[in-house]
């Protein structure tokens, strides 16, 4: 009389065991959801960066001072313009210490 419980408790623990572990389980499917929320999220953050590209390109194919703007960010210049370079507090330090100093008289 108890084999047959047995077997059959048996069955049902190895049968939710499968239904849980294998491929498309229980687990496999949360695993899939998490990657799926991940991946829209991804995806909307590379639309909003690409709306932001295009409205740039936009700009940049019609807004002539846009296009100055981004010509000096890359270190370009108009003609005739001259470049005057301004040393930094760290240049200048060095260039005044590697100067000779007069003695003082």
């Amino acid at each position: 009389m108890r084999l047959p419980l047995l077997i059959s408790a048996a069955l049902l623990l190895l049968a939710i065991f499968i239904s849980l572990f294998r491929d498309m389980g229980v687990v496999g499917v949360l695993k899939l959801r998490n990657t799926e929320k991940q991946l829209r999220s991804e995806v909307e953050q590379l639309r909003k960066q690409n709306a932001e590209l295009k409205s740039q390109v936009e700009g940049l194919r019609s807004n002539p001072s846009m296009i100055e703007d981004e010509a000096r960010r890359l270190g370009l210049m108009r003609e005739k313009e001259k470049v005057i370079v301004v040393p930094s507090n760290k240049d200048s330090r060095k260039s005044s210490s590697s100067r000779p100093v007069a003695p003082h008289q």
